[in-house]
């Protein structure tokens, strides 16, 4: 009778847990298919005019490209463009030197651009640094760091950390002062992965030479093999069925042969639970995703492009070249 008991237990449990997964699917599925896309219309990236990097505007309905900002004596040293595709930001610098072997940046610049209305303003002169570390905090916050040898004491670096709102005003600027020779060389918090889809359906779990995804309330993993690898962006495509990652060698991670640098993106369906896209090859491979499409960048110095590939079709469209180069952003190996 006990044994009766407990097979109708497990059973019972069994067939929760089976039907659990059907709705958990079936949930998946109707997210997919009520899946609005944002519309690609255009596309700022860095490339060569008149022999400086310099910024260019892609429009996608035309299948035209125009420069949209040049400087004879500036060259666009990185392009950050916010997540809703609103604003942006961009460095300038007017000479570069070595110095303790480090690349100095002189003469720097930071721009804004207000993308929707098509405007830039400079925004202020940069000290001048050894190290300069750009990103968007958020969609609404613009940092900027910038690490520079001290003049009085040769063992002090000074982290500059300037916060900027998304329209270009200046939220905060602090200043640090590190010893290398106690503190190390200040190192920069970066904004986390995204591990967790939007609508929290998924989340990737990193762990050795593998990467797990887990669905929610489905007990079972999805493995996917990535020896000697680590993940350096997640997106989660518009559709709600794919998730794509950048990934590079552990070896090359801090490889200072920038120019050999390759790297993986691998386009996973979560619908199909598998691998269903991977590019390969050498370049950064630096992403975003757009409505239907996932936008990369590639190769290096005059061989470098950007390619729009469709997420629906799993088809390349188009590649953007320009004439010595150009990328998302900035140029690789230049």
């Amino acid at each position: 009778m006990n044994k009766i008991l407990i097979l109708l237990i497990i059973f019972f449990f069994a067939g929760c847990s089976k039907q659990s997964e059907t709705s958990n699917q079936d949930n998946l599925n109707k997210e997919v298919s009520d899946a609005k896309l944002s519309e690609f219309k255009e596309l700022y990236f860095v490339g060569i005019y008149a022999g400086l990097p310099s910024i260019y505007k892609y429009d996608y309905a035309k299948n035209t490209t125009k420069v949209f900002w040049s400087h004879k004596d500036e060259r666009v040293l990185d392009l950050l463009i916010s997540q809703d595709m609103e604003n942006a930001y961009f460095i300038t610098r007017r000479k570069q030197r070595l110095k303790s072997s480090q690349p100095a940046i002189e003469r720097g610049q930071l721009y804004h651009i207000n993308l929707v209305l098509g405007k830039t303003e400079l925004i202020t002169q940069l000290e001048e640094g050894i190290q300069i570390i750009p990103f968007w905090t958020d969609n609404d916050r613009f940092t900027l760091v910038i690490n520079s040898i001290d003049k009085t004491i040769a063992s002090y670096i000074n982290k500059n950390t300037q916060v900027y709102n998304k329209f270009g005003k200046l939220l905060s600027d602090n200043n640090e002062i590190f010893d290398i020779t106690k503190d190390g060389y200040p190192v920069t918090k970066l904004p986390p992965l995204s591990f967790t889809s939007p609508n929290g359906m998924f989340s990737v779990l990193e762990k050795k030479d593998s990467v797990w995804i887990k669905q929610s309330g489905i007990k079972n993993k999805i493995r996917i093999s990535i020896a000697n690898k680590k993940i350096m962006k997640i997106g989660w495509a518009e559709n709600k069925k794919q998730v794509v990652f950048l990934l590079m060698d552990k070896t090359e991670e801090n490889s200072k042969i920038k120019n050999k640098i390759a790297s993986t993106l691998i386009i996973f369906d979560l619908q199909k639970k598998k691998i269903v896209k991977s590019f390969n090859g050498p370049g950064y491979k630096r992403f975003v995703l757009i409505g239907d499409f996932l936008i990369f960048d590639s190769g290096f110095g005059k061989d470098s492009f950007i390619a729009l590939f469709s997420l629906g079709s799993l088809k390349n469209i188009h590649e953007i070249k320009i004439t010595g180069g150009c990328g998302l952003k900035n140029i690789p190996g230049i």
